[in-house]
């Protein structure tokens, strides 16, 4: 759009690094802000171009003002969806920004699932997700430390929409965000995976795993009937090995379904063989999503699945819940 207004009224080439400069650096809030340009000019550029691709219709702050939810709508057809803003404690800012409208793969423990796929974002509707943090914390004076492709969408699934974003994020002369700082989560698409390293992708992965064995993956993420366990988990430790970066195995506990230490040592003999180095299992306990019929699992069960770890050798952590009284935690993203 921008590349198309200045070449139809023959601006000088300065005119596009003024331009990155004030909306993916300086990040400003309207284009009168960008005064390296004249009032006219500015004024032909707001008849011409949208100031972004989103409009922000809610907003909800969590309880202990560490995460706040928003409700965007696309102009192109009204079509809502949701992303996130998690403050740690540590002081770091992450946004979980979303890929799609729903999604395709269907996983019974999350919301998203639910509503089924709507549509595919586009780049610069991914991007505009995350300018509109920056902009609330530049006002607050903070910034973005963490980006992250985990909120509603299978991202390999929109791999080229994905991987232009990241390309507008990680350019020098747009975002300048750090490419180690970006974290794809997939629910395992093995090809893509391969794909995802053809394409050389240099930033972090995470993998929905939430289960040791085939069947019973397949029992609570549909799309895993596609894709052998054992294949995927393979495509992974490439990926790492490639990449050199540890990968984040993502694994929601649920009560009585995969949470017992006989599963934690199923888990750690499917990591086995893997540099530990480029391992972690990231232990998340299960939010509760509508009418599902599952329960998180409880503390003491947790402790013990991670102890088997431990004691493997296999790093991990337990992820601390953000945002469950707004519906912002992971899996809980419905557009509602």
């Amino acid at each position: 759009m921008i590349d198309e207004f200045i070449k139809k009224n023959l601006l000088a080439s300065f005119r596009m690094a003024q331009f990155n400069q004030a909306f993916y650096k300086d990040y400003i809030s309207s284009f009168d802000e960008l005064t390296t340009w004249s009032k006219r000019l500015r004024e032909e550029l707001k008849k011409a171009v949208s100031f972004s691709t989103l409009v922000a219709v809610k907003k909800i702050e969590s309880s202990d003002h560490g995460t706040q939810k928003v409700l965007f709508s696309r102009i192109s057809d009204d079509k809502c969806f949701e992303s996130v803003l998690m403050r740690h404690g540590d002081g770091r800012n992450t946004v979980c920004v979303s890929c799609m409208i729903g999604c395709p793969v269907g996983c019974l423990f999350c919301a998203t699932g639910k509503m089924k796929f709507v549509g595919n974002l586009s780049a610069q509707e991914i991007v505009d997700q995350v300018l509109h943090f920056a902009r609330l914390l530049k006002k607050e004076k903070q910034s973005l430390s963490n980006i992250v492709f985990m909120g509603m969408g299978e991202p390999l699934l929109n791999l080229d929409q994905v991987m232009e974003s990241i390309k507008i994020l990680n350019s020098a002369e747009k975002m300048g965000f750090g490419i180690r700082r970006i974290t794809i989560s997939t629910s395992g698409i093995t090809p893509k995976i391969f794909e995802l390293m053809k394409r050389g992708y240099k930033g972090r992965l995470a993998l929905s795993l939430h289960a040791p064995l085939q069947k019973l993956r397949e029992s609570i993420i549909p799309i895993a009937k596609k894709y052998e366990l054992l294949e995927l988990v393979s495509a992974v430790k490439a990926f790492a090995t490639r990449t050199q970066l540890r990968v984040s195995y993502e694994y929601i506990l649920i009560s009585g379904l995969n949470d017992k230490p006989t599963h934690a040592q199923k888990l750690v003999r499917l990591l086995s063989k893997t540099d530990p180095e480029l391992v972690h299992v990231n232990l998340i306990p299960y939010n509760p999503v509508g009418k599902a019929a599952f329960i998180r699992s409880s503390s003491n069960a947790i402790h013990a699945f991670a102890d088997v770890l431990t004691h493997a050798g296999i790093q991990n952590t337990f992820r601390v819940t953000m945002g469950d009284d707004i519906k912002a935690a992971c899996g809980q993203l419905a557009a509602e």
